[in-house]
C-alpha cells in the first residue's frame, strides 16, 4: 500500500497541473479577438472549475485530506488537466491566424464547422471533472466537521 504522505504528494502534484491547465485554456480564450460564442462559454465553465481546483489544492494542503484521497478524485484531477491541455492544443491549431488584436474569419469559421462535437465533447468532461470535485470537497468537508464535533463532544 501506498505512503499516504506520498499519495497526498501526488495528488497535489496533479492539483497544481490541472488548476494550470484551468488558468492557462482560460488566458488562451481570452486572448482570441472576436472569440465565437461556443468557445466563449467553456470559458465561464474553465471559471467555475478554477475554484473547486483551488479548494482542492487547500484542502490537501492542511489536515483535510483524508477523504479526497481516493482514486476516483485522482482520476478525476488527471481527466481535467488531461481534457485542458488537449483542448488548449486544438484550439491553437484551430485560431492558428487570428492574433489578440484581429480574428481571422477563417479561423471562426473552422471553429464552427469543425469543432463543435469536439466543444460538446469538451464541455462535457469539464462538468464531470467540476460534479465529481464538489462532492469530494463537500465529503471532505462534512467528514472533517464531523471530526471536528466528535473531537469537541470528548472534551
Amino acid at each position: 500500500m501506498a505512503d499516504p504522505l506520498s499519495a497526498i504528494a501526488s495528488v497535489v502534484g496533479l492539483t497544481i497541473a490541472a488548476l494550470q491547465s484551468v488558468q492557462f485554456l482560460a488566458k488562451t480564450i481570452g486572448d482570441i479577438k472576436d472569440v465565437p460564442d461556443t468557445i466563449n462559454s467553456i470559458k465561464i465553465d474553465l471559471q467555475a472549475v478554477e475554484p473547486l481546483l483551488r479548494n482542492l489544492n487547500k484542502a490537501l494542503q492542511g489536515d483535510d485530506s483524508g477523504i479526497i484521497l481516493n482514486d476516483q478524485i485522482k482520476l478525476a484531477v488527471e481527466n481535467c488537466d488531461r481534457a485542458c491541455t488537449t483542448f488548449k492544443s486544438l484550439l491553437e491549431h484551430w485560431t492558428r491566424h487570428s492574433t489578440k488584436e484581429k480574428g481571422f474569419w477563417m479561423d471562426r469559421w473552422r471553429v464552427g464547422l469543425f469543432g463543435q462535437e469536439r466543444i460538446r465533447s469538451f464541455k462535457g468532461q469539464l462538468n464531470d471533472c467540476k460534479g465529481t470535485l464538489s462532492v469530494a470537497l463537500s465529503t471532505a468537508t462534512m467528514c472533517v466537521f464531523s471530526l471536528v464535533t466528535n473531537v469537541r463532544s470528548l472534551n
